[in-house]
C-alpha cells in the first residue's frame, strides 16, 4: 500500500505540522526521531512532494504542506471521533489521569465531576494536582490542566472551557462602614484583597473602557488562596478587585457580595482545558479533556446566567471577548 493511502503516516505528518518538531512529534507517537523522519521522507516520496522543509528551525511547512494540512486535519480529527465513538463503551479505558486545576475550583467544584465522569469510565482513576500550568504540561508533570489564556503553545492541544470574568466586590457591611470605592483613587482608603497565586498575573491595573489605570498604593493584603480572599469579603474585612465569578456567584445572587468600582475590572479570560500533544495521543485523556472542556463549558455559562442582570457582563454570556488576557 502506497505511504500516501496509509493514515498513520498522515497522523505523523499533522503532528509534526503542528509541533514543528521531530523530537516532540516522536514523544508524542512513542518512537524515535529518526523514525518520525522516515516515515515522512517515505509519504513524500510516495506523493512526489515535499511537505516539510527540514533546514528550517523550527519546521516550516511548504506552500504544498500548508495545503495538505488544511485537507487532512479533519479527516484525522474525523477518523478519531470514530474511533472514539465506537468504542466508547470503554472496554481497554483504564489508568490514571494527573489533571491539575486552580485551588480554589478543586476545593468547591472538581471532586463531584470526575465522579460524574468515572460514571461512565469506571477503571480510570485521577491525581488532583493544583495551579499547574503550560511549562508543567511540557515537562509532563502533570496531564491535563485549566490555563488562563491560551498560550498557542504548538506543543500542546488546547480546548475552550469559557472565560473567567473577574469582579470588584465588597460585603455591604463593609461598604455602609467604610464607604463605597466609586473609582481606582478612592481604594488608597480602603483595605484591598488581591489574589496572588499561581494561576493567574496579581491584577496591577483596572480598566474602564479604553482607560487604564494602576491599582493605587495603600493597604493592600495578597494572598495565594481566593476561598480565604472569599471568606474576607463575606466578613465585610475589605474589597477586592479580582474575585473570579465561579468564587461569588451564588453571593451575587444573594446580595451578601455587592459590585463596587462602577464599570471598573481586571479584563475577563478565555481559559482552556489544555494537554500536551503526547498526552493528546493517549485516549483516556483526550476522551477526558473532550469531556471536561463540554462539562466546564456548560458550568460557566450557568454560573453567568444566575448573576444576569445583577453585574454588568462583558459580551453575551457565553460568548469569547476581544480583550482576553493571560
Amino acid at each position: 500500500m502506497p505511504k500516501y493511502d496509509d493514515l498513520g503516516s498522515w497522523k505523523i505528518f499533522l503532528s509534526l505540522a503542528e509541533s514543528r518538531s521531530f523530537s516532540v512529534t516522536a514523544e508524542a507517537f512513542g518512537v524515535e526521531p529518526s523514525t518520525i523522519s522516515r516515515t515522512l521522507g517515505t509519504l513524500e516520496n510516495s506523493l512526489g512532494q515535499k511537505l516539510i522543509d527540514r533546514s528550517a528551525r523550527p519546521l516550516e511547512l511548504t506552500p504544498k504542506g500548508l495545503w495538505a494540512v488544511k485537507r487532512i486535519a479533519p479527516i484525522i480529527r474525523s477518523h478519531e471521533k470514530l474511533i472514539d465513538e465506537m468504542t466508547e463503551d470503554s472496554t481497554g479505558l483504564e489508568g490514571q489521569i494527573r489533571v491539575s486545576v486552580a485551588p480554589g475550583f478543586a476545593t468547591r467544584y472538581l471532586v463531584p465531576m470526575l465522579a460524574r465522569f468515572s460514571e461512565h469510565y469506571p477503571n480510570i482513576t485521577f491525581e488532583i494536582q493544583v495551579g499547574m500550568g503550560a511549562a508543567d504540561l511540557k515537562k509532563q508533570k502533570t496531564d491535563v490542566a485549566i490555563i488562563t489564556g491560551n498560550p498557542e503553545d504548538p506543543k500542546l492541544v488546547t480546548l475552550p472551557r469559557g472565560r473567567n470574568i473577574y469582579l470588584p466586590l465588597a460585603s455591604p457591611a463593609y461598604i455602609k462602614a467604610h464607604g463605597m470605592p466609586l473609582e481606582p483613587a478612592d481604594l488608597a482608603h480602603h483595605t484591598v484583597f488581591i489574589y496572588s497565586g499561581p494561576v493567574r498575573e496579581q491584577t496591577r491595573t483596572l480598566r474602564k473602557g479604553t482607560l487604564e489605570v494602576s491599582v493605587p498604593a495603600g493597604k493592600t493584603l495578597l494572598s495565594p488562596d481566593i476561598l480565604s480572599i472569599r471568606q474576607g469579603l463575606i466578613d465585610g474585612l475589605g474589597v477586592s478587585l479580582d474575585m473570579p465569578l465561579v468564587q461569588c456567584w451564588e453571593a451575587i445572587r444573594d446580595g451578601t457580595l455587592v459590585p463596587i468600582l462602577p464599570g471598573w475590572r481586571r479584563p475577563q479570560a478565555e481559559c482552556f482545558v489544555a494537554l500536551s500533544r503526547s498526552s493528546w495521543h493517549i485516549r483516556r485523556c483526550r476522551i477526558f479533556a473532550e469531556w471536561f472542556a463540554s462539562e466546564l463549558r456548560k458550568l460557566f455559562r450557568s454560573f453567568e446566567e444566575a448573576v444576569e442582570g445583577i453585574v454588568p457582563l462583558e459580551g453575551p454570556i457565553g460568548t469569547k471577548s476581544s480583550n482576553s488576557t493571560g
